[in-house]
């Protein structure tokens, strides 16, 4: 029986709210005691002193590419990426090529996960056929295969029709709607945020209309089908106002943010140009801090990287023709800890919280947690430690953010995924 004692470090569970100086035994990948009262001479011990310990992160929005779109990101390097990033179980989207639309492509990819992946891969099925949103997919047998999801990520549905169909038939399933809200109709050739600065570079920008439209047909569409609806990665302060007002009458709704819409602003485009391309694009300074408002009062169900990763030649373009999108599994836990709690103030355990057992219990999975018989799935902090975002850092084949350059404090320094310690 393999056995690992983490030792010292200061172990942080968001469910049980435990939050002291702990030892952490491992056995056969599980956890099997919290602060053990006589620690085993015969075991190997790290000694976790000064770190902070917690459940390993979950990602929710996670773009793993490979296929057609290996040069961009394979699941091999994406989930090496995740590991490096404190990150063991992320939700992958299906906007691969070909899309993940069919039990065929579903299982077709689950074969690659299985071969080349480094943590946990979920993954979401499509709601329309081939991402094109004019028929909805076959996916009676999602949930059969373990998926909880249906997205066209990348897209929104357009046709309400359909749309409306597609939640009645998640309501039946027990499969939750996650919907990028984005009314095509409105802004259809915006690039970047509508407002002062697309006016000063002289490009099209996307209203906020086009996202809170979007995000107002959800929750209509959820609250009429009984269907469990989560809008993801949330731009705008009209889109958490909605959110908020509709929990206070239904659980049926849930929704994450990122960090580049909580910690950037679109600014980044002015002085970046497509390097910090994004859809939904990144706001003003209002809506920025309207995110941030929802984080802090609990509109917000989790954080989420929607990590695009693009090779340097599609990013390093123009505004209008830069691809939309940059990589984030690597700096999820740093950008969150130091905007959240070391610039804004929020308690860390409520940071830590939207990262691990909040994402967890939306999507019904057994990680998330510290607690005796807990897969062992740990992530180790220092919150001391401060340094630039370095794309010669990163596992991943995405080597461009707007966050290159920037000074974050609270970086990951060891993962354990299903008991075995990466450093």
């Amino acid at each position: 029986m393999k056995k690992l004692l983490i030792a010292g470090g200061r172990v942080m569970d968001p469910e049980t709210k435990f939050d002291q100086k702990a030892d952490i035994l491992i056995e056969d990948g599980r956890i099997t005691v919290i602060n053990p009262a006589q620690k085993p001479l015969d075991i190997e011990a790290f000694d976790a002193s000064g770190l902070l310990v917690i459940p390993g992160a979950i990602d929710l929005h996670v773009h793993l590419r490979d296929l057609e779109q290996s040069h961009k990101e394979t699941i091999h390097s994406g989930t090496l990426a995740a590991r490096h990033g404190g990150v063991t179980t992320l939700l992958a989207m299906p906007n691969t090529k070909p899309a993940l639309d069919s039990e065929e492509s579903i299982k077709a990819y689950m074969d690659l996960i299985a071969e080349n992946g480094h943590v946990d891969v979920l993954i979401a099925g499509a709601i329309t056929s081939g991402l094109s949103g004019k028929a909805l997919a076959q996916f009676d047998r999602y949930k059969a295969m373990g998926l909880p999801f249906i997205t066209d990520d990348g897209f929104d549905v357009n046709d309400e029709g359909l749309l409306k169909e597609a939640y009645v038939k998640a309501a039946e399933l027990g499969l939750i709607v996650m919907t990028h809200p984005e009314m095509d109709s409105i802004s259809p050739d915006g690039v970047m945020n509508e407002g002062e600065i697309s006016r000063k570079l002289a490009v099209p920008g996307q209203s906020n209309e086009k996202e809170w439209k979007a995000v107002e047909r959800g929750i209509r569409l959820a609250l009429e089908t009984g269907a469990r609806a989560h809008m993801t990665h949330l731009s705008t302060k009209e889109s958490i106002d909605l959110i908020r007002a509709a929990k206070k009458d239904s659980d049926l709704i849930t929704c994450d943010v990122t960090p580049h819409h909580f910690a950037l602003t679109d600014k980044e485009v002015e002085e970046k140009g497509g390097i910090a391309k994004v859809n939904p694009p990144l706001r003003t300074e209002a809506d920025r801090q309207a995110v941030l408002e929802g984080i802090k009062d609990g509109t917000v169900d989790a954080l989420v990287t929607d990590h695009a990763p693009h090779s340097l030649e599609e990013k390093e373009r123009d505004v209008e023709n830069a691809a939309f999108g940059f990589t984030g599994l690597e700096i999820l836990i740093p950008s969150a800890i130091d905007e959240l709690h070391f610039k804004q103030g929020i308690d860390l355990m409520r940071v830590i919280d939207l990262l691990t057992y909040q994402p967890a219990k939306l999507a019904n999975l057994a990680v998330g947690r510290i607690q005796k018989g807990a897969r062992a799935d740990l992530t180790l902090i220092d919150l001391n430690l401060e340094k630039e975002v370095s794309a010669s850092d990163f596992q991943s084949l995405g080597k461009v953010t707007p966050f290159i350059g920037q000074k974050l404090r609270g970086w990951p320094v060891g993962t354990l995924y299903k008991g075995e310690l990466f450093l």
